[in-house]
């Protein structure tokens, strides 16, 4: 290149650097922050390699399998298994000592009680964090447990997971403040004013019930350091309810007016006739927990995190029959499948539900028929499609309208050998199916055995005080009452850390509980339903037919 050249070429370029938009520091910081983030949930560099460590001493080990988060929780305030208390690592406690007495006590706190103990560790620098990071040796001289990983790491990529440790829950979440934690729940348009009242006065007890607590703190446990520390997690809760008018594809705008008007911790409760969908994506990207809504019509995603459901719904029934008939080894890999659905959301739940667990579990393709809107299946109809289609197995995805055509198969020499329907579609009519055909139908039921639920479901009176209509077969009091016992646990279990990804953390460390409704909740880091099961129920012969078990709890 001739110098003139070079010299025109070199202005270019440098005109270029300076006209090229520079990365702002907001950028910057937003882009370090999701590569420390990625090491600290995934064990992933931003080069795209695994971190590298070392466990017990020597043992090598990939970050993506001894992952942070694994251990210290999405909140990063730690957990408690098999006898290993896994220590805090968020940004707020990071930047404190640590004591072994009263380790909740802020530093105003413990400077007010005037507490002279020593702490267990002093604050941590940046120096002294990537140290124990590296070493395993805290800057109190103490070695952690040698399950604690010790990290290789460079410097820069060191950097950038510490800057990702002091941002992690460094200030209290929105909806918080020194004496009040605030919730709301969402009620559509459509609910019942019924239906609205069965969910609302159990919570509005609660709530009275709860803020009575602080009129006790004036007593003598409460005045010394550990009633200081007791009561110090203690805050008032305050309930307002979201009503959500229109069609859906407005909700997320009326949604963001309630949360900017009046920021809150989480969403309790909620109920909907129809589909959960908009709500939980409006949660999801307002990082929003919402606590066990009342829907059928929940979300089914194993990656989403801030909405947690009884269970899976309509879908789950579909997963459960799936796996029920995979279990019949006898007959499982021979079965013809013909899948007939009422128009509706409800039976397309279902019937997803069964179609994708029946090909994860490998078998074969089934037959899906799908009845216009308002059709109702007749027994000529669904003769023809038994002689056409020879199914062995006819899931009836429909209403009661459909009874009179499942008796016209009884006494049929090619009738297939079972028929399956939702008892949650179904409700109430499910006890009307005709006595001819009980023998060869089943159905799906998610909830507890009927004869075992009056013990269980007892206990919900306690928050009933002022509904003047009661109607259990709704099961919207008794499903408020168990998100209510579940909030409470997770009130005490996340002490006085308000943040969100803590609350959900501490749900999900809660163990099994036994509530009305449900043979159990069961609960798991990162886990979204806490029912995980459905019973294959038959009706007994008579003119007062009950529901009779046919199967365990089915597992999805």
């Amino acid at each position: 290149m001739k110098p003139i050249l070079k010299r025109t070429f070199a202005l270019a370029m440098g005109l270029l650097a300076l006209t090229a938009p520079a990365a702002a520091p907001a950028d910057k910081l937003t882009t370090a922050l999701a590569q420390g983030e990625r090491m600290y949930r995934e064990g992933i560099l931003p080069s795209g390699e695994p971190m590298q460590a070392v466990v017990s001493g020597d043992v090598p080990v990939a970050g993506t399998s001894f992952t942070c988060v694994s251990c210290h929780l999405r909140g990063g305030l730690g957990s408690w298994e098999g006898g290993i208390v896994t220590l805090a690592t968020n940004g707020a406690r990071l930047a404190q000592p640590r004591y072994w007495k009263f380790p909740n006590l802020s530093p105003e706190e413990r400077k007010e009680l005037k507490l002279q103990n020593p702490p267990a560790r002093p604050a941590y620098t940046d120096e002294a964090l990537a140290h124990v990071l590296r070493t395993g040796i805290d800057p109190g001289g103490r070695e952690l447990h040698p399950i604690m990983p010790r990290y290789y790491l460079k410097d820069p990529d060191m950097a950038l997971l510490i800057k990702y440790l002091r941002s992690l829950s460094a200030q209290l979440s929105p909806g918080v403040d020194a004496t009040t934690i605030r919730f709301a729940t969402v009620i559509t348009d459509e609910v019942r004013p019924e239906d609205q009242q069965a969910m609302l006065v159990p919570m509005n007890n609660y709530v009275a019930r709860h803020n009575q607590i602080s009129n006790g703190f004036g007593n003598r446990m409460y005045l010394g350091v550990g009633g200081n520390e007791m009561s110090g997690s203690y805050r008032k809760l305050a309930l307002s309810v979201w009503r959500l008018t229109g069609a859906p594809d407005t909700w997320t705008r009326q949604l963001e007016a309630y949360l900017a008007k009046e920021p809150v911790f989480a969403l309790l409760g909620g109920i909907s006739y129809g589909d959960w969908k908009p709500i939980h994506a409006f949660c999801e990207s307002h990082q929003l927990p919402c606590l066990f809504p009342l829907t059928d019509l929940p979300v089914v995603s194993e990656v989403d995190w801030y909405t947690q459901y009884f269970s899976k719904g309509y879908y789950q029934e579909g997963q459960a029959a799936a796996r029920y008939l995979h279990g019949l080894a006898e007959s499982a890999s021979s079965s013809r499948i013909l899948q007939i659905t009422q128009d509706g959301p409800e039976a397309k739940a279902l019937a997803t539900g069964f179609r994708e667990t029946w090909n994860e579990l490998g078998q074969g393709p089934t037959k899906e028929i799908r009845l216009a809107k308002g059709e109702t299946l007749s027994p000529a109809v669904l003769r023809s499609l038994v002689q056409q289609e020879k199914p062995t197995v006819v899931l009836l995805w429909t209403g009661p309208g459909a009874f009179e055509a499942i008796e016209s198969l009884a006494g049929q020499s090619d009738r297939p050998g079972a028929v399956f329907m939702s008892s949650r579609l179904l409700g109430a009519q499910v006890y009307a199916l005709p006595e001819q055909a009980r023998v060869f139908t089943w159905f799906t039921y998610p909830y507890r055995d009927p004869k075992d639920e009056p013990n269980a479901s007892k206990y919900a009176d306690s928050l009933l005080a002022g509904l003047t209509q009661r109607r259990p077969e709704t099961r919207i009091s008794t499903r408020t009452y168990s998100m209510i016992q579940i909030l409470r646990q997770g009130l005490m279990d996340m002490d006085r850390n308000f943040y969100r990804d803590n609350f959900m953390d501490r749900l999900s460390m809660q163990r099994d509980q036994v509530l009305p409704d449900y043979l159990r909740l069961s609960f798991g880091p990162g886990q979204r339903y806490a029912s995980k099961g459905c019973f294959i129920m038959q009706l007994s012969p008579g003119p007062e037919p009950r529901l009779i078990r046919k199967s365990e709890w089915v597992i999805h």
